[in-house]
């Protein structure tokens, strides 16, 4: 097992024979994932807990393939995140031999002015990344797959694609393990921030670890409910289609980059087939109905919640077939302001909150958890997290002492 080393520029933490470990990462999906590997690269002791093991489809990071982006429309700080994000992926590949980040590039279709394309511009001029438009006549030729409306344009941005998520967690786990961390399986049932160190309680046992990185997506608001932070798990559902015969060249990987597309009154987006689950479609905006147990979301999808975006594909996507072969439920956990949650708290400086990622968040995970290693090895982060902090939600005290 490699030991923990001396950390220049950390909290000053020395090692105390009572503690398990130094780090502890509560929830290994997407961005626990990731703060293991990282905390476990820096030379860290670290367990990290999970109750329904590696790459599970209980969470919010599970679906066989998930959307990369270089460029988001949300703002500069997510940008430079997935841009982190980018480099920790290949960083993952050359370490383990996985191939996990495939580029694809990635079309985004809407009308001038719609809040996707000014968003857009919006990043591309607070950044300078490349990126390509098409008028649309260039959009209609190069991709038929498409349904265009008059007036309609494209962005196309090079450095897009997807990443399959599974694959990329089992390989952060395995990484991680070569580099000393532990993994418990089991339930954590309560987290207790202390001044110098954190309980972490599962039912066999409480672990006692320096500093906690708290990254259980859905169960955050469970295992932390003296946080500030307002968090609603919704339900969202998966969807495949096959192509109609004669017409499976269309979706290749070299012929149907990942797209985003506002049409019909929906912002949709989709990803190439790759494997015989075949074309992966999906909408942004489902607004499921709120998951109250986070653990009885449920696998299987009715009829009436795939009913939009078979509309979707049956408008914009005429050479699928508008049936989806394969379904699968999954969820998102939403902030009232749509924004990741990344900090450490005020209150309790012994712990880093990881989530949510209000539905968008797998192409950052990698970052997400570097930033969290750094933050629980060192009290700062080299990035920018100023949109995302815990106690942004906290009730303001005014000068006449009212709470509002």
């Amino acid at each position: 097992m490699l030991r923990a080393r001396s950390l220049r520029g950390s909290r000053s933490w020395s090692r105390r024979s009572e503690v398990d470990a130094q780090v502890g990462v509560v929830g290994l999906g997407a961005a626990g994932s990731g703060a293991l590997w990282r905390s476990a690269v820096r030379g860290a002791e670290v367990i990290g807990f999970e109750q329904y093991g590696s790459g599970h489809d209980r969470g919010s990071s599970h679906g066989l393939s998930r959307v990369f982006k270089s460029v988001t429309p949300q703002g500069p700080q997510e940008s430079a995140l997935a841009q982190r994000g980018a480099r920790l992926w290949r960083e993952l590949e050359a370490e383990s031999g996985e191939s996990v980040l495939h580029m694809t590039g990635g079309l985004s279709i809407g009308k001038p002015g719609s809040p996707l394309i000014t968003g857009l511009e919006k990043v591309q001029a607070e950044t300078g990344l490349e990126l390509e438009y098409l008028d649309e006549a260039d959009l209609r030729r190069r991709f038929p797959q498409h349904v265009v409306t008059d007036g309609d344009i494209a962005v196309i941005d090079p450095a897009s694609g997807y990443l399959q998520p599974e694959l990329a967690i089992r390989t952060q786990w395995n990484l991680a393990r070569a580099h000393g961390a532990r993994v418990v399986d089991a339930q954590v049932l309560e987290v207790v921030p202390r001044e110098d160190s954190v309980l972490i309680t599962t039912a066999e046992r409480t672990y006692e670890v320096q500093t906690a990185i708290i990254a259980a997506g859905a169960w955050q608001r469970t295992l932390l409910p003296f946080l500030p932070m307002q968090l609603t798990p919704r339900r969202a559902t998966l969807s495949w289609f096959a192509p109609k015969p004669g017409r499976e060249a269309l979706f290749t990987p070299e012929a149907f980059p990942a797209f985003t597309h506002e049409a019909v009154g929906e912002t949709g987006w989709g990803l190439p087939e790759f494997d015989d689950h075949r074309v992966k479609i999906g909408l942004d905006f489902t607004e499921g109905y709120e998951i109250t147990d986070p653990s009885a979301n449920k696998r299987e999808v009715e009829d009436w919640e795939l009913a939009r975006v078979r509309r979707f594909v049956a408008e914009t996507l005429p050479d699928l077939d508008p049936t989806p072969i394969h379904s699968g439920g999954c969820m998102i956990t939403m902030t009232p302001d749509e924004e990741f949650t990344i900090g450490i708290p005020a209150e309790h400086p012994r712990l880093v909150v990881l989530s949510a990622c209000s539905g968008r968040g797998f192409k950052m995970s990698a970052a997400v958890g570097d930033v969290g290693a750094e933050l629980a090895l060192t009290g700062t982060s080299s990035a920018d997290l100023s949109p995302f902090s815990p106690d942004r939600f906290a009730p303001v005290t005014t000068s006449t002492g009212a709470m509002r």
